[in-house]
């Protein structure tokens, strides 16, 4: 493990030190691995006239022989520690300090110091300083601060020490949130995990100080063999202090066993050699020690320390790292403005190394791009269909790709398949557009001639549908009760909800068993599936809820809402973790013209939120929501209908009502094609005056090119690249067009 991660672990580490209190452990580490040098902390030492505490510090960072400014920094704490003397002692604790302090400074002293001072040490002069009480010790001693900060700065042992990095909060609770999401860290449970990984460093790095005191600060281990170490060592002031760390002798009677048994130890050690087998009697005591504590229900629970792979802390580090640098504009190892959370549910080699354009919260300019505007630009297929003529409100892929489902404006829902069977699922993929592979794809209809249609809200105003699907069974509303439909036959299982207010705006599933209802008066509701009962109620919205959005990698819940703000929710405790009360004022403020959030959906990874507005969209950390980056289109552009991940997370692809769909690169959001009307329909006769454009975008599930469209007429239309390109790059084979992907341009 190279030196550059270790380091960067340490930072980590002392971070987390700092923001759980663990303020022993916090210094002792610094000193140990000498990667901090906390001035402030030194400088405490210097402010309350503790000389002897502000010494040891600075030792185990450098010491006097080691550089001019090292020595003139140490002979200036004993100077003024020699000169208060005085005032403690009458002078004798200043001979003290000459003899053992001042020369252990080398004779041959650079121009740095004074010559007053190099007076001094060749004269072996004692000469006591003007009484110290005329003087405001308070004023010297920060006096003396400031001059020390000046010596750090230049010195080489300090130098890059001085400065800890700009780490986000809770940075490393973070990391192992995702790497033990069992341990629930990031949402305010239970640390122990992320605590003995850090034990397993402290041991293997041999910082045997820190690990000690960091196992009596947090008190999740007992480390059984230190105890017997120092036992055996007849350290025995330091075995009462590792022990009451841990209980008291008044906790129990194993407790109070156990500091017996240490006072017999203390008194063995006096016993004059001789008068017994002082060997003997040790091994027994620490035996009966180690019993006692395996028997104490304060410490039995503590005993053990799981196995885990070696080095396990330093490789997740490695792994952030490995992750961030090909990401990072400088491609440096530096912890500055990394992210809270990498990218480590899966294997890293996944995420393609994407230039990050020009840095978070930056809007990104449109560019030249790939104009597709000819149906022989791009594979196209049109689902068959009745068409009633409504528009498409909802689109998606069955979790495997092997069907697709609409919801149109008038209630009613479409299920296209590739299978050829009356009564079955398709066995068929549409991966790739060909028809001599996969055959041609159906309106399903089940035999019973059964549809499935949902009630219509009172109002047109109160409309708004959405649906989900659960195993073979699918959830849906168009303003009225949720409806619950069997996929194969079509049958209308159960409805709940309330046709009247407040009614259902939106509505996912959250694993395992329940599912999150958005509500017309801003609430959230979280229905149980199993108990049919409601779990939980959410306030956090003014006005009715848009979309809802689960994140596996944190266990949040996201919402946004008409009111234009983003809540983000613990779904262990259902507790509010932060908002952001005026979303479009988060990134910018496009002259200060509201704009509805109409959708919300986390990356493929689960990392970071993709915001959709009528006027841009912009990508968000979760789950902190800092917007990383925004798009906002040209100003000729109408309005954003839709937007969604590919499933591979490499591009997003927006629908506009200007008739035309853009493909954008999901890091820099940097455009890669555009792809007008043209392309996937007929043209509109002149004397029919309906405007047609994309209303909803849905991503195929496993093949990242693919997407459905469904239109403001209610058609449905599958579109992929030609050849073996992705959107935006050149084909594979230049044939392909003649020869790979030819379909029936059916209309």
């Amino acid at each position: 493990m190279d030196e550059t991660n270790r380091k960067n672990l340490i930072f980590l580490i002392l971070q987390f030190l700092h923001e759980e209190g663990y303020e022993k452990s916090l210094h002792l580490l610094e000193q140990d691995s000498g990667a901090f040098f906390d001035y402030s902390y030194f400088s405490g030492f210097i402010t309350n006239g503790k000389w002897k505490d502000a010494e040891d510090y600075l030792s185990s960072f450098t010491s006097p022989d080691t550089n001019t400014f090292s020595r003139k920094m140490f002979f200036d704490l004993y100077k003024w520690k020699f000169s208060e003397a005085p005032d403690r002692s009458g002078g004798s604790e200043s001979a003290n300090i000459f003899s053992n302090d001042l020369r252990r400074i080398p004779a041959r002293i650079n121009i740095i110091l004074s010559s007053p001072v190099t007076i001094f040490l060749n004269a072996h002069l004692i000469e006591i300083p003007e009484k110290t009480g005329s003087v405001d010790k308070a004023l010297v001693r920060a006096s003396l601060c400031v001059d020390l900060r000046k010596l750090a700065e230049s010195n080489p042992s300090l130098c890059g020490k001085l400065v800890f990095p700009n780490l986000n909060k809770s940075a490393l609770l973070s990391l192992i949130s995702l790497i033990c999401p069992n341990s629930n860290v990031r949402m305010g449970g239970s640390k122990e995990d992320l605590i003995r990984l850090i034990l397993q460093f402290l041991h293997e790095a041999k910082y045997k100080n820190t690990l000690h005191r960091f196992e009596q600060e947090t008190k999740v281990f007992f480390n059984l063999n230190y105890l017997a170490e120092v036992m055996k060592l007849g350290e025995m002031g330091k075995a009462e202090e590792y022990l009451a760390a841990f209980t008291d002798k008044h906790a129990n009677i194993y407790s109070k066993a156990m500091f017996l048994e240490l006072q017999k130890l203390k008194w063995e050690a006096t016993t004059p050699s001789g008068s017994l087998d002082n060997t003997s009697q040790k091994t027994k005591l620490l035996a009966s020690v180690a019993m006692l504590a395996k028997k104490n229900p304060a410490l039995k629970d503590i005993l053990s320390f799981p196995k885990m792979a070696k080095s396990r802390l330093l490789t997740l580090m490695k792994q952030t790292m490995d992750w961030w640098r090909p990401h990072s504009c400088s491609n440096s190892n530096s912890l500055e403005h990394i992210p809270v959370v990498p990218y480590l549910c899966g294997e890293p080699s996944s995420l393609k190394n994407k230039l990050n354009g020009t840095g978070p919260r930056t809007k990104v300019g449109n560019c030249k791009l790939k104009e597709i505007n000819h149906p022989s630009e791009c594979s196209s297929l049109v689902l068959p269909d009745y068409w009633s003529g409504e528009r498409i409100a909802c689109l998606t892929y069955s979790p495997c790709g092997d069907y697709i489902l609409a919801l149109a404006d008038d209630a009613t829902h479409k299920l296209w398949t590739w299978s050829t069977g009356q009564n079955e699922f398709c066995k068929h993929t549409p991966r790739v557009l060909k028809e001599d592979v996969f055959p041609k794809p159906r309106l399903h209809q089940p035999m019973s001639g059964k549809t499935m249609k949902n009630e219509i809200a009172t109002s047109v105003e109160d409309s708004t549908s959405c649906f989900a699907i659960k195993g073979s069974y699918l959830f849906s509303t168009s303003g009225g009760k949720i409806a619950v439909f069997d996929l194969k036959s079509f049958e209308r299982v159960a409805a709940f909800g309330s046709p009247i207010k407040p009614m259902a705006t939106y509505f996912i599933f959250i694993p395992v068993d329940l599912l999150a209802v958005g509500l017309d008066d801003g609430s959230i509701l979280i229905h149980c599936l199993s108990s049919r009962k409601i779990k939980e109620k959410l306030d956090g919205h003014d006005q009715r809820i848009t979309c809802l959005a689960f994140s596996r990698c944190f266990n949040v819940l996201v919402s946004s809402g008409a009111d234009g703000k983003l809540c983000v929710w613990s779904t262990k405790r259902w507790l509010k973790l932060t908002s952001i009360d005026s979303i479009q004022n988060f990134c910018t403020r496009l002259n200060n013209v509201s704009s509805l959030v109409t959708q919300i959906q986390f990356d493929p990874y689960q990392i970071e939120l993709l915001v959709v507005q009528d006027k841009w969209i912009s990508r968000h950390a979760a789950p902190t929501l800092d917007c990383l980056r925004q798009w906002v289109p040209d100003e000729s552009e109408a309005a954003i209908t839709s937007a969604t991940y590919s499933s591979d997370g490499e591009i997003i692809c927006v629908g506009f009502r200007s008739e035309s769909i853009k493909i954008l690169d999901s890091m820099t959001f940097l455009i890669k094609c555009r792809i007008n009307l043209t392309a996937f329909t007929q043209p509109i006769p002149s004397n029919i005056r309906v405007k047609v454009y994309p209303a909803v975008v849905a991503a195929h599930p496993s093949h990242p090119s693919q997407i459905s469209v469904g239109l403001s007429n209610g058609r449905v239309i599958v579109l992929q690249p030609l050849g073996r390109g992705g959107w935006g790059e050149a084909d594979a084979l230049e044939d392909d067009r003649d020869n790979s992907d030819g379909l029936e341009h059916c209309y």
